[in-house]
């Protein structure tokens, strides 16, 4: 069936190891070098592939008990027309919202305990704050608001991510399908047919004139059950959208502020005169996260397959179902663009005119990431009359740095061993008042 774009909620139809620098994981080897995939190398080359609607996404194959029929895998008139509904949540107004309005009571709520016991790990502090953000933006309801239920949600996500990347993980693949499919079924029980029944309850109410949409919910999953009938959505689509939202707006993030928080640091010790500053200047803090989010992409390539045949922008013929790989790495170190030191971090770059601090970390044309703006901030960009959008991934390591967190010493970072991403598996932070190794407070 057809998807017919339809609004977002007025017309419901009823119907019954890591490094500091440029290195990135190792991609697939093809011992034929036939069947090798084009690779497409370079900014203007990677920013043209990316928008050419002839190539299409094909990296999130390897796990379809998760991400068959989700935004990220959708294609052509299907894919527009969910974008359609579901764009219209990430406004800037929104992400301005949740910073000011409900952010800040969520990661004070989420470090408290940590300050009591003066250490976080923090790959696993970042998923665990960010899973509140992934919740809100996905529509799951948390009617407890306790440990064990983040725990649950946490952990559920944390397996939908492993899912998600399939593609790159060192673990057996058909093991971690299985696995997979078992959580989305304890997530569907446990959080998605509370939320499910509360939202169809509240949209009938909306249809029968009782609520204004100003009374609805504003998530995924409200839009996605206001518009079933038009994007031909049955049940299990709606879980796995639903669960592709929740691992997407904390897996990333919390990889992101991990690789924000080293790179931070470890440019501080070579310029302590810039510490100071982290602290008062947010928006030298914000550049500083850019430019680690530049050298650090979620996925260092973009697998596409070619629709049809053609040639890509480097001249290269491709026939229909070719492999391209776009290489978002090379294309975030052209150094005509950041500079002659691309291949290293630096918070003081400049950039090329029109070109985003971040490179093409969050993607471009009709897979832009749609946490881009909630995550990264709108840069300088300024309101009149507001105060500028930091975005999450700023304000979260402002208020880490504010609390003096700073590396244990004695449990050194580690890389993520279950991926060929280069991520950090777990990085031990102290955080709080120091004390001497008499137990005196410094």
């Amino acid at each position: 069936m057809s998807a017919a774009c339809g609004p977002t909620l007025t017309r419901r139809r009823k119907k019954s190891k890591p490094q500091s620098v440029t290195c990135g994981p190792s991609i697939r080897c093809f011992s034929d070098p036939m069947n090798a995939p084009a690779r497409v190398s370079g900014y203007q080359n990677a920013h043209q592939a990316l928008c050419d609607r002839r190539l299409v996404q094909s990296m999130y194959s390897e796990c379809n008990v998760l991400m068959e029929r989700v935004l990220l895998t959708l294609h052509g008139e299907a894919h527009t027309c969910r974008r359609a509904i579901e764009w219209k949540l990430f406004r800037r107004d929104f992400a301005r919202y949740y910073e000011r309005e409900v952010y800040p009571a969520t990661l004070k709520r989420t470090l408290a305990p940590y300050l009591t016991r003066g250490h976080l790990d923090l790959p696993e502090f970042g998923f665990r704050v960010n899973i509140n953000l992934s919740a809100d933006i996905a529509g799951i309801d948390r009617p407890e608001g306790s440990d064990a239920e983040t725990d649950a949600l946490v952990a559920l996500t944390r397996k939908f991510s492993e899912g998600a990347t399939l593609f790159h993980s060192t673990r057996d693949k058909d093991t971690v399908r299985q696995e997979v499919a078992a959580a989305l079924q304890q997530f569907n029980e446990q959080f998605l047919l509370p939320s499910r029944s509360r939202r169809e309850a509240l949209l009938q109410q909306l249809d029968e004139g009782g609520l204004t949409e100003d009374e609805v919910p504003r998530d995924i999953l409200t839009v996605l059950l206001a518009n079933r009938a038009d994007q031909d959505l049955d049940d299990d689509m709606i879980l796995r959208e639903v669960a592709f939202f929740m691992q997407a707006g904390s897996h990333s993030s919390a990889n992101a502020l991990t690789h924000s928080f080293h790179e931070i640091n470890e440019w501080c010790r070579g310029h302590p005169e810039d510490r100071a500053r982290l602290l008062t200047d947010d928006h030298f803090l914000q550049r500083s996260v850019h430019e680690s989010l530049r050298l650090h992409p979620a996925s260092p390539v973009a697998w596409r397959t070619a629709s049809e045949a053609f040639s890509l922008p480097d001249g290269t013929d491709v026939a229909e179902g070719d492999s391209v790989v776009i290489d978002l790495m090379s294309a975030n170190l052209e150094a005509p663009l950041f500079g002659e030191d691309a291949e290293v971090f630096n918070p003081h770059r400049t950039v090329a005119a029109r070109i985003p601090p971040f490179g093409l970390s969050f993607g471009i044309g009709i897979h832009t990431c749609f946490g881009r703006d909630i995550a990264g901030g709108l840069g300088d960009a300024k309101t009149k009359g507001e105060a500028p959008h930091l975005g999450t991934l700023t304000n979260l390591l402002k208020n880490l740095m504010q609390h003096d967190a700073r590396p244990d010493p004695a449990n050194p970072a580690v890389a993520d061993a279950g991926t060929e991403r280069p991520n950090w598996g777990s990085y031990p932070l102290m955080i709080g008042q120091r004390t001497t190794h008499a137990g005196a407070a410094i």
